[in-house]
């Protein structure tokens, strides 16, 4: 699983993304009737059994949680996107997110990540117990990519809230476009390509989620922009899920690297993955997250979900306690 721009997962393909649109889709003529809740792979089209078994012809190709390190520019190594905020902001994008990875992206995601979906789901959880009680309240998800993350508010009850899924992948949109229509999100959803400083200025968000993207971002700086990118879209006391990769830990690389071996990733994929991870300078550690939140007015985090190196939290935007 951006951004001032939306990058979600492992990164996008080189462009920039001077071009941006925004759709809000039509309410369907019919809603449709939603599908049965259990296991995601029953329910959702793109967790063909086929994806989910690395050694099918569907997935003979590099699995998508991490470009293959050596067919990146060597410029691109080490940051998966270059992250610049300035007047003519622009952003670097790996390759990766195109047609052929978007229909897949969620299968080769939950063997990238474990558990993954459970994450999606603590996300909902704290941000619909932060705001209980709300009949109406506009959510803005950064990096939504193929809208997994909008499928647990399905189970909430709250059907007067309103999302803004900001992506730069078209094709990722595409998928999520399909998939929200199919569990009748759609209508109550407004999907915008394109990077999140070019979405257009409105009502400030009762709450937010940013997953996978941070990481990403290259330097702190440019981490804390994007950071600022988000709150400026807030209201005051608003909730913000964010979700990302903490801290080089070479013992947990190898627990990581022992799964993908189980799932049928061959040595010499796993060996660029090892690569672009030992390149890769995600944050340090919780603690230099927390002091980059301070510095956005972003406090009080706690921990929602943890896989390994990936960590999601939640904190509150609080505009005077900005350090």
């Amino acid at each position: 699983m951006a951004s001032s721009s939306a990058t979600h997962g492992s990164g996008r393909w080189p462009r920039r993304c001077a071009r941006s649109s925004t759709t809000s889709a039509p309410p369907p003529a019919t809603r449709p009737e939603p599908r049965p809740r259990g296991d995601t792979a029953q329910r959702d089209p793109s967790f063909r059994r086929s994806d989910l078994n690395p050694r099918s012809p569907a997935n003979q190709s590099h699995d998508a949680s991490f470009p293959p390190v050596a067919r990146l520019p060597r410029a691109s190594r080490g940051h998966v996107m270059a992250h610049e905020h300035s007047t003519h902001s622009i952003h670097h994008v790996v390759p990766g997110f195109g047609a052929d990875r978007a229909a897949i992206y969620d299968a080769q995601t939950a063997i990238s990540m474990a558990g993954f979906h459970i994450g999606y789901e603590l996300g909902a959880s704290a941000l619909a117990a932060r705001l209980d009680g709300q009949d109406a309240a506009s959510l803005l998800f950064v990096g939504l990519g193929t809208g997994a993350e909008l499928l647990p508010y399905q189970r909430f009850d709250v059907p007067g809230w309103r999302f803004t899924g900001v992506d730069p992948s078209e094709p990722m949109l595409a998928v999520a476009r399909k998939r929200l229509e199919d569990e009748g999100l759609l209508s109550r959803t407004h999907l915008h390509v394109g990077e999140l400083h070019t979405l257009p200025a409105g009502p400030l968000f009762d709450g937010a989620q940013m997953m996978g993207v941070l990481h990403h971002v290259e330097g702190e700086e440019a981490r804390v922009e994007l950071l600022r990118e988000v709150t400026r879209r807030l209201k005051p006391g608003a909730p913000l899920v964010v979700g990302c990769r903490i801290g080089p830990d070479p013992e947990l690389t190898n627990v990581e690297m022992r799964r993908w071996r189980a799932y049928g990733i061959p040595s010499k994929e796993l060996a660029h993955r090892r690569e672009h991870l030992a390149a890769m300078r995600p944050i340090e550690s919780d603690a230099a997250l927390f002091a980059m939140l301070a510095r956005t007015g972003l406090v009080a985090p706690k921990t929602l979900f943890v896989s390994l190196q990936f960590k999601v939290f939640l904190a509150r935007f609080e505009p005077g306690a900005v350090g």
